[in-house]
């Protein structure tokens, strides 16, 4: 639509420019339309190239294969959680069975462990080993040694001042030869 074609319809400028106005309007919009319509487009055919260049690579390869292979590595990945999950419980039950045995008055508790059957121990609900005290009472008695006594340790007193006359004697003789006063 041009300017002269609503001239020659007699309408005032004041009226050709609203109607020019709003028909820019319109222009702009449909322009803007095709402008998205024409970026989706390219957008579309670039991911159909892609997917093209995909299933041109898809086509050499042994599909077998892979499944064999992502089978394999989910296998290996399961093996490797119950391995960490296996020495995880091992860690669990080495810390509580050192500390159940400290309870035992046990001196040094890996020099005790090798002593148990490990395989007859088994870690309660409530944190307390089943089967412990029964592989604990007899080594108390056979190799006492290896706990701490109940018994408390004599204290040995020693007389006053326990100085040596002699040494002293001595002492004082050098200190004189080298010219030094003897302590008083």
């Amino acid at each position: 639509m041009k300017r002269e074609q609503l001239k020659k319809l007699e309408l005032s400028d004041e009226q050709i420019d609203k109607i020019m106005a709003m028909h820019g309007e319109d222009v702009e919009a449909q322009k803007s339309k095709i402008t998205t319509a024409e970026a989706e487009a390219k957008t579309a055919r670039e991911q159909l190239e892609e997917a093209n260049k995909q299933i041109e690579s898809f086509k050499g390869m042994d599909i077998e294969g892979v499944k064999k292979t992502a089978d394999e590595w989910k296998q290996k990945a399961e093996q490797a959680q119950k391995d960490a999950d296996a020495q995880v419980a091992k860690i669990r039950f080495d810390i509580a069975l050192e500390k159940e045995l400290k309870e035992y008055k046990v001196k040094d508790p890996s020099d005790v462990i090798p002593h148990l059957k490990a395989d007859m121990l088994k870690l309660g609900e409530d944190g307390k080993f089943i089967g412990l005290k029964e592989q604990v009472e007899p080594l108390k008695t056979s190799k006492d040694y290896l706990f701490a006594s109940d018994e408390k340790t004599p204290v040995i007193v020693t007389g006053g001042q326990n100085h040596s006359i002699i040494g002293d004697k001595i002492g004082d003789a050098i200190r004189t030869g080298a010219g030094l006063t003897p302590p008083k």
